[in-house]
């Protein structure tokens, strides 16, 4: 009986030794495939970034200034665009820094803002340039020299540039002793040029902090150098141009003293005095 039984055994373990070996297959077949996919998976990514990489490096490349596109009123040609920016074709689009690029052009073209983008597809360099217009020529001291230049309408210093095509003010108003710190007055009186009743020749900006203006009907007008009083001294400036009799006017002789906006003073030249005729002798 024993031995019957563990015949059976062995039989049953004989017939199941077949399945059990044909599942193993099947597990070591996926594991092979699996890994075969991985493999698969890895070559593929690792080819896509080295063909990106090629393409970026060697394919995104501005071969020619045309292809720097200039946006904005400013005049300026791609070729000088490129030539200030640094720019050596062939140039690779990924070794073009935005932000160098942008500062490089603020300091030496005469522009108020610069915005600088990357193309592809094609190839392009796309700057976005806000020009300056002037509206008065100006002076102001640098390093115990004086230099000449222009201010825009907000008061903004332009500095000539000698690789670009500057423009220059419609007429002659020139502001002198321009400071960065004044830039408000500059502007608050420029803004108001053309309502003071005649035109406004120059403005003055001493280093003390006084303010002087010079209009062609009411010649030299001081404003001394307590700005929250300008919107008053702008006011009074307006009146006086439009009630002042013309013969009244100091017309370059004498000053108009604003520097207290509620007691405007007219400040004449002292006339020379007449000598007296010599007595006859007896």
């Amino acid at each position: 009986m024993t031995r019957r039984t563990t015949d059976a055994r062995a039989q049953s373990k004989g017939a199941r030794s077949p399945q059990l070996e044909r599942r193993r297959q099947l597990r070591r077949e996926k594991r092979q495939d699996l890994l075969i996919q991985c493999w698969r998976v890895v070559a593929l990514l690792t080819a896509s970034a080295s063909l990106g990489w090629l393409l970026l490096r060697h394919g995104w490349t501005l071969e020619e200034s045309s292809q720097v596109v200039i946006h904005g009123d400013t005049g300026l040609r791609p070729e000088l665009v490129a030539r200030v920016g640094g720019l050596n074709f062939p140039q690779p689009l990924l070794d073009i820094s935005p932000a160098e690029l942008e500062r490089r052009l603020l300091r030496d073209l005469p522009v108020r803002s610069a915005s600088v983008e990357r193309r592809g597809l094609p190839a392009q360099l796309v700057i976005a340039l806000e020009g300056q217009l002037p509206i008065a020529h100006a002076t102001r001291q640098r390093e115990n020299r004086s230099e000449k230049g222009m201010v825009d309408a907000r008061g903004h210093w332009i500095q000539p540039s000698a690789d670009a095509s500057n423009r220059v003010p419609s007429d002659s108003l020139i502001v002198n002793g321009w400071t960065d710190d004044r830039r408000a007055v500059i502007a608050a009186l420029l803004e108001e040029r053309n309502d003071f009743g005649s035109p406004l020749i120059s403005i003055t900006l001493d280093p003390n902090g006084k303010i002087t203006m010079t209009t062609k009907m009411l010649g030299s007008v001081d404003l001394g150098d307590d700005l929250s009083r300008l919107p008053e001294q702008i006011a009074v400036i307006k009146e006086l141009s439009r009630s002042m009799p013309a013969h009244l006017g100091p017309k370059g002789k004498g000053t108009l003293d604003l520097s207290n906006p509620d007691r405007p003073e007219l400040e004449l030249p002292l006339k020379p005095a007449v000598p007296k005729p010599a007595a006859a002798a007896n």
